[in-house]
């Protein structure tokens, strides 16, 4: 695999609603993945995250305890990718007006029933959010070989 040229820190994050679990997904290919975006140098992984929220979605949110931490190296579109990144829970006051304004993404309530057979990216990210619903620890990581 060719080297990834940054390493990005991107910070996710994690809302319940009525058994469902927000996620954003990509309207071009279908795939979903955790809401949230990059963290810009000076800048804390939850305010990152409150920040991308009102970005994409013109939506406050209460940043809460970071959940888990993990190293993620992949390809995306034919590039390497280097991402670490910081899970944390989040809230809002009206969940159900959760909306994009996004033209490329749109933001999904997926019945946690259902998320066995939702293309989630990493896929790993699964399992995190099985436990995180279930209260439990989440004290992994995961690493994706190169």
């Amino acid at each position: 695999m060719d080297q990834p040229t940054k390493i990005e820190v991107i910070a996710r994050g994690i809302m319940f609603h009525e058994k469902h679990i927000l996620l954003c997904r990509n309207r071009k290919h279908g795939y979903c993945y955790l809401p949230g975006g990059h963290v810009e140098p000076g800048e804390s992984a939850a305010r990152a995250l409150a920040r991308e929220m009102m970005e994409e979605a013109t939506t406050t949110v209460v940043v809460q305890e970071v959940v888990v931490t993990e190293e993620h190296l992949f390809m995306q579109g034919g590039k390497p990718r280097h991402e670490f990144n910081v899970y944390m829970r989040m809230q809002c006051d009206a969940p159900e007006r959760v909306r994009s304004v996004e033209p490329y993404i749109e933001f999904v309530w997926v019945l946690l029933d259902e998320l066995a057979t939702t293309d989630v990216r990493p896929v790993h990210v699964k399992r995190l959010i099985d436990d995180a619903a279930a209260g439990k620890s989440l004290l992994w990581s995961s690493v994706t070989p190169a």
